[in-house]
């Protein structure tokens, strides 16, 4: 049982890893980075009003954790563009 527990965590958390690459991915479907991060914010799950660190409420947060790190890869592909300028006559 502990060699499947230790098993699903590695998918769980692969799994995790790749739905946060999906949620970035369809945040860019956007016209723009401000747009994109707009939707990962619109689309981020609260959390209970009263949070009492059950397992569920915990998911919760990871789920959050994922559109946070979404964010922040968006946050960091937009730094990288190039400023473009006006040409000067």
């Amino acid at each position: 049982m502990q060699d499947e527990f230790l098993s699903w965590q590695d998918e769980t958390l692969k799994a995790i890893e790749l739905w946060t690459i999906r949620l970035k991915n369809e945040a860019l479907k956007q016209k723009t980075y401000s747009s994109a991060i707009n939707f990962l914010k619109q689309n981020r799950p609260g959390l209970p009003h009263s949070y009492q660190g059950s397992a569920q409420e915990q998911f919760q947060s990871v789920v959050r954790s994922m559109f946070d790190e979404a964010t922040r890869m968006v946050i960091d592909e937009a730094n990288k563009q190039v400023i473009k300028h006006e040409e000067e006559k």
